[in-house]
């Protein structure tokens, strides 16, 4: 399926921000929306035409309008007399407002996208002039419709159609309320804005409530863990130094995190020396990848918490600290690098100088906290991906996570629920015989396969396992359905790249995995992975379980009994036939 949008974006400080999103039958009111802030705000203005395709997760975009270079910023002046807060027309000067709010140019571009979210702005007068004519309109001709109804009823008489006084009456007041409503609703439709840009002094909305903060036990005893950081490299899964001893869980993640939310600490030696850091070409070369990446994921923060406070920003910048992990691995990025590119990026989304220097010194800490690894792991995952060439899969992944960040954390309950196993067959013979480019080529065709097949059939993937992805459904018939559909399309692909073979084997069991972290452990999921590996190619092999609950779904066929490693008793499997 093919997903098209029409984006308008305005030039504001180091870049293009995202202004409003408009869907694709309305291209045009997208370019008037554009040419609108251009003229009202003295404001360069572009829109893109986002195209995503659902079955490949590849997005295009191309450039509709681009306003000129020789655009004049236009001043904006106190009009009427003061009103509250500076709230509507009677409000004073715009200033501009302090780091977090915007410049008054941003604050009258968001407040023009929500007036214009419902059609096009105009002054009280002007829509007043209009309803006026409209009513004229609609009344002349509902009147002139009052004169043709004694003919019509003459002509009906004709024919023996009769009508008594009080039914004429009847007769008069429906006909004009018909050409009434029939001319003033179309036309009111077509000339009426939506949203007409009327506006009344009223006093300032009361502020929000203040977010609750942690007691005083919990304030000292995360001052106490804040203290114990030290200026280090990241353990194994972050660099090269050895794994510090596991330091005691932190209080629940509903309370402020304490670096974000405390007072500012000194920074370490080697944080206090990152701006001094020369800039490498790999450095260089890293940070235009990560640049669109940071893009991409604030559209999609704005999308999820358009008012990101403290606790998010910090939820966020784990997710970060986690791209950077992963691309510096890919990258061969040293530990300056990756403690520069980690400050650049998270001072963009809104974390203050000092604390951003000594953030990266902080994570081994953090990921003593099963939230806060859940997070960084999420932004690792991300950054794989999005290296790959797959920049939808990231996009999913981030406001998923961002949702869960914000949610309180729930048991897990064991569910009944089927696991399959996907694996390329003879992927270590192809990177020997066509090299690593060819290996990753299949290895991105096989995952836009499985994963358009999960999107379809209502499946999560778990997990990549190098040579295929191990996926859950909630239903056992579902399961059957996806990985016919998969082995469908690796035919297809087959036929159309000969040169690029693809070939799986798929294994499915059902049962009541053990569930942490995002993760499914147990005999289920063991038993899963064994029936896969017992698989041939081009097969899809399923335990008795899988057969009996998709009764009715799919066709099996006899597999043959199998002894599995790691399991004492012989197994029934069943072949699912997809051709």
């Amino acid at each position: 399926m093919i997903i098209v949008h029409f984006e308008v974006y305005v030039m504001e400080g180091r870049g293009w921000m995202l202004h409003a999103r408009f869907p694709r039958l309305e291209r045009d009111e997208a370019v008037r929306e554009a040419k609108e802030l251009e003229s009202t705000l003295g404001v360069r203005t572009k829109v893109l035409r986002e195209t995503y395709n659902t079955d490949t997760n590849v997005f295009d975009e191309v450039e509709v309008y681009l306003s000129g270079h020789n655009i004049q910023p236009k001043k904006s002046a106190a009009v009427g007399q003061g009103g509250g807060g500076g709230g509507g027309r009677g409000g004073g000067k715009e200033r501009d407002t302090a780091r977090g709010g915007g410049s008054a140019k941003t604050a009258a571009a968001k407040r023009a996208a929500r007036a214009r979210a419902s059609g096009p702005s105009m002054g009280a007068g002007a829509a007043i002039l209009r309803l006026t004519i409209i009513l004229l309109v609609a009344s002349g001709l509902g009147l002139g419709a009052l004169r043709m109804v004694p003919s019509a009823i003459v002509f009906l008489y004709d024919y023996g159609y009769r009508i008594t006084p009080d039914e004429y009456g009847q007769v008069l007041v429906v006909v004009f309320g018909l050409v009434f409503l029939m001319t003033a609703v179309p036309l009111g439709l077509r000339f009426m804005p939506r949203n007409a840009n009327i506006q009344f002094n009223r006093a300032a909305p009361a502020a929000p409530p203040p977010r609750p903060q942690p007691s005083e036990a919990v304030k000292k005893s995360l001052n106490k863990l804040a203290k114990k950081a030290e200026a280090e490299m990241i353990p194994e899964t972050w660099g090269d130094e050895p794994e510090p001893e596991p330091e005691p869980a932190p209080p629940p993640a509903e309370e402020e995190p304490p670096p974000l939310s405390g007072p500012a600490e000194e920074p370490s030696p080697d944080a206090a020396a990152v701006d001094s850091l020369p800039t490498t070409p790999v450095l260089e070369a890293t940070t235009k990848v990560t640049d669109r990446f940071v893009d991409k994921s604030m559209e999609i923060v704005r999308q999820v918490a358009p008012s990101t406070d403290k606790y998010t920003t910090f939820g966020l910048n784990l997710f970060m600290a986690g791209a950077v992990q992963a691309i510096a691995r890919s990258r061969k990025l040293d530990s300056s690098g990756q403690r520069k590119l980690l400050k650049s990026i998270i001072e963009k989304l809104g974390t203050p100088g000092d604390l951003a220097a000594v953030f990266y010194d902080k994570v081994p800490e953090y990921m003593s906290e099963q939230r806060y690894a859940r997070m960084f792991e999420s932004g690792k995952s991300a950054m794989e991906s999005w290296s790959e060439g797959d920049e939808g899969t990231p996009m999913i992944k981030l406001q998923t996570s961002l949702k869960d960040w914000n949610k309180p954390a729930t048991e897990k309950k064991p569910s009944l629920m089927t696991v399959m196993f996907t694996d390329m067959v003879g992927s270590t013979d192809l990177t020997q015989a066509r090299g690593d480019q060819a290996a990753q080529e299949i290895v991105r065709k096989h995952n836009a396969i499985v994963r358009t097949a999960l999107t379809q059939f209502a499946g999560r993937e778990v997990k990549h396992t190098g040579d295929g992805i191990m996926a859950s459904f909630a239903s056992a018939a579902n399961a059957v359905e996806a990985t016919v559909q998969i082995q469908r399309q690796v035919t297809a692909h087959n036929e159309k790249q000969p040169n690029l073979p693809l070939h799986l084997r798929i294994g499915l069991n059902a049962g009541e995995p053990i569930q942490e972290e995002d993760d499914l452990f147990g005999s289920t999921v063991q038993l899963a992975a064994r029936v896969c590996a017992a698989t041939e190619s081009d097969q899809t092999l399923c335990t008795q379980v899988v057969k009996d609950l998709a009764a009715g779904k799919g066709t099996f066929t006899d597999g043959g009994m199998h002894a599995l490693k790691g399991f004492r008793d012989k197994f029934q499997l069943w072949e699912v036939i997809w051709r």
